[in-house]
């Protein structure tokens, strides 16, 4: 059983992570995705819409990026609503007068969701453009989201992050990977989610989110759209940019909120899981559910190579590795904590520390205790 244990978890972890992508890099040679027929197509009209709380440190580069905008004015809106915020982002937003821009200030905090499921009913826009306060806009990256829209089959449209900044070396290399892994998706079938500060939807399609519980916008809303039959395409040139989080312990509470999210989104996903699903049911199980499981895999997997390890071989080789790993891990801590950048003990560090958040997000899920409401530190 201990060897069924160690090989079955060894073999989804390389899955998840490398074999996964790999079968992606395949497919692109020998399956083209067929693009369907096109609409008539100008330039649709575009609410951008961001969800905002106590923001007033960003606010001022925010509202700059939004006014170097480049899209036709009278084909844009701009809604901005603040969830009850005590600082002076409402006040800052009236003085800025940005340009077809409005502000709404719901006096009780209610969490991201029920702000967006407000913003986007009250939206003229065909297109609904989503931001966060903190992620900044090329000048063109709205006209770029919009373009894949001319064709019928295309429900939502994800943009590329880059992290700005000395970000941690981990975080970096880590959301590197799995850029190229959404750009591998598209090429052959369609993403399953977005990317968060940057994503656009036909307004059409958009279902409210669920306040009863917390869930990410950038997954639920474009995994709702390819329910209904339509595909999300990834624009690499549709750029927007974040200051990346200097040290993983600023990383780790966000990831543990995510982790929730996700195992709170399970339920929404049982019909899309089912081998009818295709290729979107095996892109789920590859790069979200099995992906979400590795914290318990990882734990597996020692447990086996523990009992392993005094037939050698294989088996002691596993255990030299995870002690390597677990050694790299705690430099990583240390070289952190000093201030010092390296790839190769920051990786493993973020890695481990990451699918721990991930294992702390699982408790929150099945506890019911990770609210839809939270701080974020600017």
């Amino acid at each position: 059983m201990s060897e069924i244990v160690f090989w079955l978890c060894l073999s989804l972890i390389f899955y998840t992570y490398a074999g996964y992508p790999l079968i992606l890099v395949f497919l692109g040679f020998i399956r083209k995705r067929e693009n369907s027929g096109r609409d008539a197509f100008d330039k649709p009209s575009v609410t951008l819409v961001v969800s905002l709380y106590n923001e007033e440190k960003i606010l001022p580069r925010k509202l700059k990026n939004l006014q170097d905008i480049r899209y036709s004015a009278d084909r844009l809106e701009i809604l901005l609503g603040s969830d009850g915020s005590t600082d002076q982002t409402v006040e800052l937003i009236k003085q800025a007068n940005v340009k077809n821009c409005h502000v709404y200030p719901f006096d009780r905090r209610r969490g991201k969701a029920c702000v967006l499921n407000d913003l986007v009913k009250m939206a003229k826009g065909e297109i609904v453009v989503f931001s966060d306060a903190n992620t900044m806009f090329r000048p063109e990256t709205i006209g770029l989201l919009v373009e894949p829209f001319k064709h019928r089959d295309v429900g939502a449209v994800s943009g590329e992050l880059l992290l700005e900044g000395e970000s941690n070396t981990g975080e970096s290399l880590y959301w590197k990977y799995e850029t190229f892994v959404k750009r591998h998706e598209d090429a052959v079938g369609t993403l399953l989610g977005a990317t968060g500060g940057v994503y656009a939807i036909r307004k059409g399609l958009f279902r409210p989110l669920p306040d009863d519980r917390s869930l990410a916008d950038d997954f639920i809303t474009p995994i709702s759209i390819v329910e209904q039959g339509f595909r999300v395409a990834y624009v690499p040139g549709a750029v927007a940019t974040e200051t990346g989080e200097m040290t993983v312990i600023d990383e780790f509470q966000r990831k543990v909120r995510i982790g929730a999210q996700n195992f709170n989104a399970i339920p929404l996903l049982i019909s899309l899981l089912k081998p009818a699903a295709g290729f979107v049911a095996f892109a789920l199980w590859s790069h979200k559910i099995i992906r979400w499981i590795v914290p318990f895999l990882l734990l597996a997997l020692a447990g086996s190579t523990l009992m392993l390890a005094s037939r050698g071989g294989v088996y002691l080789g596993s255990l030299i590795g995870v002690a390597a790993i677990l050694l790299a891990a705690g430099l990583g801590a240390a070289a952190e904590h000093f201030k010092f950048r390296n790839p190769f003990v920051a990786l493993p560090y973020y890695f481990l520390a990451m699918n721990a958040a991930l294992l702390i997000g699982f408790i929150r899920s099945i506890r019911g205790v990770q609210k839809s409401t939270w701080n974020v530190q600017r």
